[in-house]
């Protein structure tokens, strides 16, 4: 049994080692024929553009292939290489090569070049494909100067594509990527990370869905955003798209600011409607051209025109002949003078100067204002002042009353405010002091009315008790005292405290004092002290 369990394991051992060296022997006899196939394939292309590629490896190439492909990129393959570099001439050349295994040899020319073409051919598993220049075709070659010249050119203009901070990259026909210089690839995998030993990916990934391939010379410009991390505000890009020749060029730049600026404005607009909105003031703002941009609800409401009307834009003169019209502002004497006075009116308002009071005939009254806005515009602010006028005019008749009845009194009535400042003083007043007063209300002040009170009197304590009511603000109850005048009239001199720290001060004629009224009696006489009145 033991015999028979050794001879199964050698049995085993010995059959695995014969198919290990079928399989190596398999494996050189192939790789010697396609070495073999490469060789064949490659013969007498020395002197022409020639590229051999196993599926997307590029196997072997003339020493003219190879100097074509010296300058791809650090991530691009020899294959995308390859595409990019014929892709100008022939700008279908991925999908037209995609059959080369199934038809085995095939001639591709482009569309508007029938001097040079494409001969490609699929053998024992090897593509072989080479540029082909008809025998007629000019010769290409320069001289060394000029071709370091276009050299240094090329590198500088390398250099800038892969230098820029702008997004650059370039499709095909079909949409693929042929080139994408840094700041592209770099976005592509930071949004896109692959495993630090993984190999980059050739096309990168794209940064952006749907962009514009335009069809025509002119550009297209769109917008796109990427959002790195959603708990952060996506960052927006201006993407310009450029056909040039078959293929097409992007350029992304970063606009984040500028979408935040827009969204900032159209929020600053849109906090000032809603405050418009809700405005009591009419608000009209009219352009350069005196051409009607913005009004608020509240201007319809007070001006009575038709939102049709507003909306319309009309210019300022139709705007003010509509608002005759509706008789919303005060009646001119003929029309002539009011097309004056409306020119005089937007004068006024382009300089900042002009506001007016409206008594329109149906009772109410507005306050207009009008004020320059930049670039030449105008705005005019149309307030209702209807009750405010009502109110002072309300006020103003129990003030005249108040006055007229004053001025009835025989007592003489003078009133000072807090200040020392006189604020009242009646017609009695005026004939028994002998004050000179341009009206009802004067300027005088304490210190010249005492003056002239004690110029004219007997020297007397009530002068300094007054003294120190009104000048030092000793506010105290009311009382009353008398003074001499010419030394053998006697005047009795009432003090009352008034509300908010004014005082009144009354003086009758002695016989005509009421008897029903409080009297403090004099004191006795002291020597007069000096006042600073």
């Amino acid at each position: 049994m033991a015999q028979l369990g050794f001879l199964g394991v050698l049995g085993a051992v010995l059959t695995g080692t014969f198919c290990a060296v079928g399989m190596i022997t398999f494996w050189i006899r192939t790789n010697r024929k396609s070495v073999a196939t490469a060789r064949t394939l490659m013969l007498g292309a020395e002197d022409t553009i020639t590229f051999l590629f196993d599926d997307e490896i590029l196997v072997d190439a003339s020493p003219l292939a190879r100097s074509l492909l010296e300058h791809r990129g650090a991530n691009q393959t020899h294959w995308e290489a390859f595409l990019s570099l014929l892709s100008a001439r022939f700008p279908e050349l991925r999908s037209q090569l995609s059959d080369l295994a199934d038809i085995g040899k095939k001639a591709i020319r482009p569309v508007d070049d029938h001097q040079s073409w494409l001969e490609a051919e699929y053998w024992n598993g090897l593509a072989r494909i080479k540029l082909v220049q008809h025998e007629d075709h000019p010769d290409d070659t320069i001289d060394p100067l000029t071709a370091n010249a276009i050299e240094n050119e090329l590198e500088t203009l390398r250099s800038i594509g892969e230098a820029s901070p702008q997004l650059i990259w370039k499709q095909d026909t079909q949409g693929v990527m042929t080139w994408a210089n840094k700041s592209y690839i770099e976005l592509s995998e930071f949004l896109f990370p692959v495993a630090s030993d993984a190999a980059l990916p050739w096309p990168p990934r794209a940064v952006f869905d749907n962009v514009a391939r335009p069809s025509g010379h002119a550009p297209v410009i769109d917008m796109h955003c990427v959002n790195p991390d959603p708990q952060e505000k996506p960052i927006w890009f201006e993407v310009t798209s450029l056909r040039r020749g078959s293929e097409t060029i992007h350029f992304a730049v970063d606009a984040t600011a500028v979408v935040s600026a827009k969204d900032a404005q159209r929020d600053f607009v849109q906090t000032l409607t809603k405050t418009f909105a809700h405005l009591s003031v009419g608000l009209a703002i009219f352009d350069a051209d005196r051409r009607l941009v913005l009004f608020n609800p509240a201007l319809g409401d007070l001006s009575h025109l038709p939102a049709d009307f507003l909306i319309a834009r009309p210019t300022l003169f139709s705007f003010l002949d509509r608002l005759r019209d509706n008789r919303m502002m005060p009646e001119p004497k003929n029309y002539s003078s009011w097309r004056n006075h409306m020119a005089a009116l937007e004068s006024a308002a382009a300089q900042g100067s002009y506001q007016e009071t409206w008594a329109v005939p149906n009772g109410q009254t507005f306050r207009v204002t009008g004020k320059p806005h930049p670039n030449g515009a105008i705005a005019f602010l149309l307030e209702d002042i209807s009750d405010e006028v009502s109110l002072t005019r309300k006020f103003r008749s129990q003030i005249d009353l108040g006055y007229a009845v004053i001025n009835n009194l025989e007592a003489a009535v003078c009133v000072f405010s807090p200040s020392g400042i006189m604020v009242m003083a009646n017609t009695a007043y005026r004939s028994l002091w002998g004050t000179e007063m341009e009206g009802v209300i004067n300027s005088r002040d304490f210190s010249e009315e005492s003056a002239n009170w004690q110029e004219a009197t007997a020297p007397s304590p009530v002068w300094v008790k007054l003294h120190d009511a009104i000048s030092l603000g000793r506010t105290e109850a009311s009382w009353c005292g008398s003074v001499w005048l010419d030394s053998h009239i006697e005047i009795s001199c009432q003090y009352n405290p008034l509300p908010d720290g004014n005082h009144q001060v009354t003086f009758t004629l002695a016989e005509k004092v009421d008897s029903a009224s409080r009297v403090v009696e004099t004191p006795e006489f002291e020597p007069q002290r000096s006042l600073s009145v």
